[in-house]
């Protein structure tokens, strides 16, 4: 009898143990640190759950089609043509051909010497932000084999990159906004920054202005119409913590961590304003926009899609790939 017990127990343990282990693979895959969209697929670096795939050609029903482990944790992700680039922290760059997105496969990496946490991919080149280790300059002509053709040391810790032009703009923590001359890759070179700036997470560029994501110190435009002489034209605070950001027609969409989604009219950016504001089940991480619908990674989500362009609906819910208030 006692045998028949302890046989009990011990299926017990592993029944629950396996529920366990599912329910943290769920929890998991909620994770939603950066997103890049590109066609009728968002690819969401999901930190330790690697890369994620989502279908998202109806914006009303995101559907998860693959993910794939990564070495680190997966922080920044860049699409382009059959490729999906992951900055993936302490494992470096990796190099995914996702031709078919339901089926992705890892074909080239490299380790860099910082913490990889965004990357933007230039022509036969790729900027990552590489954390404490500053900027690193990537060759990825042959996808097989990348390989470092230059870095650039910043005062503080690089946590993101935009790529315009022959610069890099980029967003380096307690360095404020760095601007680097990119227009030979093999000798990069610092031209100018923005010191002024405390805790620059972000940077997106459009037009003649930069906008930091600058933590609890909200968005900051900069003109940079002269890139080598950078100013702010004006900054707004956000009720949260400003992490991510994107222009989209005469908004700036920023994922503002525990303030989830802010919209901010940046038609004139040395009068920024608030315009509208949406509330979400995580805390909002990073933000990509295509044509009139915006796609956000956050914790608790993992991904979320909204349409911002329609005036007369802001400030309605948008639909979640994994809703646990649901």
């Amino acid at each position: 009898m006692k045998r028949h017990i302890s046989l009990l127990m011990v299926c017990a343990v592993i029944f629950l143990s396996l529920i366990l282990a599912s329910t943290g693979a769920a929890a998991a895959a909620l994770s939603g640190l950066d997103v890049y969209v590109l066609g009728q697929h968002a690819y969401v670096a999901s930190g330790k759950s690697g890369l994620s795939i989502v279908e998202v050609r109806r914006s009303a029903n995101p559907k998860q089609v693959a993910s794939v482990n990564t070495a680190g944790q997966a922080k920044g992700v860049f699409a382009v043509g059959s490729y999906a680039f992951v900055a993936d922290g302490s494992a470096g760059l990796r190099i995914f051909g996702v031709h078919k997105p339901a089926n992705p496969r890892m074909v080239g990496s490299i380790d860099t010497p910082g913490d990889a946490r965004d990357v933007e991919v230039f022509g036969d080149y790729a900027c990552v932000a590489d954390g404490q280790a500053g900027v690193q300059i990537i060759n990825i002509r042959d996808r097989k084999f990348p390989r470092i053709t230059a870095s650039v040391d910043t005062p503080g810790e690089a946590n993101g990159v935009d790529v315009a032009g022959d610069h890099a703009y980029v967003a380096d923590g307690s360095g404020g906004l760095q601007i680097i001359n990119i227009r030979r890759p093999d000798d990069p070179r610092i031209v100018a920054s923005v010191t002024t700036l405390r805790d620059a997470r972000a940077v997106a560029v459009i037009a003649d202005h930069a906008f930091v994501a600058d933590y609890s110190n909200g968005i900051h435009a900069i003109d940079i119409s002269n890139p080598t002489r950078p100013r702010v034209a004006a900054s707004t605070d956000t009720p949260g913590e400003a992490l991510g950001c994107y222009p989209i027609y005469d908004l700036l969409v920023v994922a503002d961590g525990s303030g989830g989604l802010q919209l901010i009219n940046k038609r004139n950016p040395g009068a920024m304003r608030i315009v509208a504001a949406y509330d979400t089940p995580g805390e909002t991480r990073s933000v990509h926009g295509l044509a009139s619908t915006v796609y956000v990674a956050g914790s608790g989500f993992g991904l979320g899609v909204f349409a911002v362009i329609d005036r007369a609906r802001l400030n309605t819910p948008g639909h979640f790939l994994v809703d646990p208030g649901q």
